[in-house]
């Protein structure tokens, strides 16, 4: 099959549609991934440490490419609008030579120094940390081809090549589960660290190719140097995004102290959670992202804020009917999936807990996404910068107080509590920086969706224990009930969102 025909510029609304299809498949496969993890190696210590070394790299990575979508992105297509792609590539060249020497830098100290730094920012027992050390060492490569990999994808992307992201995603997924099934009978857990380093290098020739032959990018560029107000924002960028790495690793480090299995059934449960906005959120707002810091640069208020509803309303309409189905078929969802090889009836329920939690907040993650592209667009860093700081304050300590009361799950209880205080937060957020966003209106839409997916839910929730469904029986007869409720919810209450006409 020949997919080279996709490897080119599109259209806002074809990007959109290709890059979210080609988003399904990849991510479709990365859960494939996930499967095979759980179905070879169950949730055990050594399970633990990949997801705990993995998670940490993502984490890491995340914290450098911050600035990529709030500052650098952004400023690149404005100085390509004013000076020319020539002045946007030589900014954007300089940026990638300081990825890649970060990237080093940190390598060369986990190489030499990691098994003490994960001894220092983990509560795994010592003798496991040095019995699994390789998973350390070379998890820490994850870092490097991350950051990279994130960063060209990110450019591609302002440059409206939406898909190949998506398909490079796919690519490196299947060499990730090719590794697992050659290299399992001999390196067992260490298999899924050997696919991964060899899949990101492959992903990363790739994207450096595909930007060299469809754009002319020349890589040895030198020109002016960064002006002064765009270090001060990805100060700040770097600074509001220190408080979110802080507030995310710290679940990471608590259940790496809770016993063999936690943090795996965990993730288990989260990456089912993680599908919707993976699938969907990620895509919409990449791609409208691009076209709000394109409206931004034209001063376009009134388009933004019809982009903000319309893809808003649009991810509510599929967010808000998806997290209540997970959150009551959250047990049979977990063992259709999972429910084969190691993977034990208890790690089912363990998992399910977690998939009911993670679940309340999907919808938040959506909107949350969309506000963070506006004030992306237009430039709000440091306002943005002392927000997230107070509000993964907040996290943090309610992390801390619930899982010293509840336990492992009391991450997901903070999460919730953080998100519900986040989406009334962003209500006065948007008032004060973009007045013309009509945040408002999201919240009343949010609010009757919420009033007929939270009757559905209960209904359901209520039903199931007395119907003693088997697995897919549950699942097919969960699917067409909500089927049927988002059938009668656009015919009776014109729930579907539409771009609304300009005013």
């Amino acid at each position: 099959m020949n997919l080279l025909w996709l490897i080119k510029t599109e259209s806002y609304k074809r990007g959109i549609l290709l890059s979210v299809l080609f988003n399904i498949l990849a991510k479709g496969i990365l859960f494939l991934l996930t499967i095979l993890v759980a179905g070879f190696f169950g949730s055990n210590i050594k399970t633990d440490i990949y997801f705990f070394v993995y998670g940490a790299m993502v984490l890491c990575s995340g914290f450098i490419n911050a600035i990529d979508t709030v500052v650098l992105i952004p400023q690149s297509m404005q100085i390509r609008e004013k000076e020319g792609d020539a002045a946007a590539t030589v900014f954007l060249n300089f940026f990638f030579r300081i990825y890649f020497l970060a990237g080093l830098v940190f390598v060369a100290l986990m190489l030499c120094f990691g098994t003490s730094i994960f001894g220092r920012v983990s509560k795994f027992a010592e003798a496991d940390i040095l019995k699994y050390k390789e998973y350390f060492l070379l998890g820490s490569l994850y870092f490097f081809f991350q950051v990279l990999t994130n960063y060209i994808n990110a450019i591609l992307t302002s440059l409206k090549f939406f898909t190949v992201p998506m398909l490079i995603s796919g690519i490196n997924s299947c060499i990730v589960i090719a590794g697992i099934l050659l290299l399992r009978g001999q390196f067992n857990v260490l298999s899924i660290f050997l696919g991964g380093i060899a899949a990101y290098s492959i992903n990363l020739v790739l994207l450096l190719l595909i930007l060299k032959k469809n754009t002319g990018w020349n890589f040895f560029t030198k020109g002016a140097p960064v002006k002064k107000r765009v270090w001060g924002n990805i100060l700040y960028a770097e600074l509001g995004q220190l408080a979110t790495l802080a507030s995310s690793f710290l679940p990471l480090y608590l259940l790496s102290g809770f016993g063999g299995g936690v943090i795996s059934v965990m993730n288990y449960g989260k990456n089912i959670a993680d599908i919707p906005n993976t699938l969907v959120t990620t895509q919409l707002g990449n791609v409208s992202g691009i076209q709000l810091n394109e409206q931004a640069a034209h001063d376009d208020a009134n388009g933004m804020n019809l982009t903000f509803m319309h893809t808003g309303k649009l991810l509510l309409f599929i967010l808000v009917p998806v997290a209540s189905y997970l959150f009551v078929f959250a047990e049979p969802v977990v063992r259709a999936f999972y429910l084969r090889g190691n993977f034990t009836m208890q790690d089912v329920v363990d998992a399910a807990g977690f998939l009911r939690l993670f679940s309340l907040v999907i919808f938040s993650i959506g909107v949350n996404a969309m506000v963070t592209r506006i004030f992306i667009a237009v430039q709000a860093v440091r306002q943005a910068f002392l927000y997230q700081v107070l509000l993964n304050a907040f996290l943090v300590g309610a992390i801390l107080v619930f899982t010293h009361y509840c336990g492992a799950r009391g991450y997901p209880y903070g999460l919730v509590l953080m998100h519900a205080v986040n989406y009334i937060l962003m209500f006065f957020m948007c008032k004060k920086l973009v007045a013309y966003l009509n945040y408002a209106g999201l919240v009343k839409y949010t609010l009757i969706l919420l009033l007929i997916y939270g009757a559905t839910g209960t209904v359901l929730y209520l039903a199931m224990p007395y119907l003693q469904l088997a697995t897919w029986p549950a699942l097919l007869t969960g699917f067409f009930a909500y089927l049927i409720v988002v059938f009668f919810s656009v015919r009776i209450f014109k729930l579907l969102p539409a771009q609304e006409p300009a005013h």
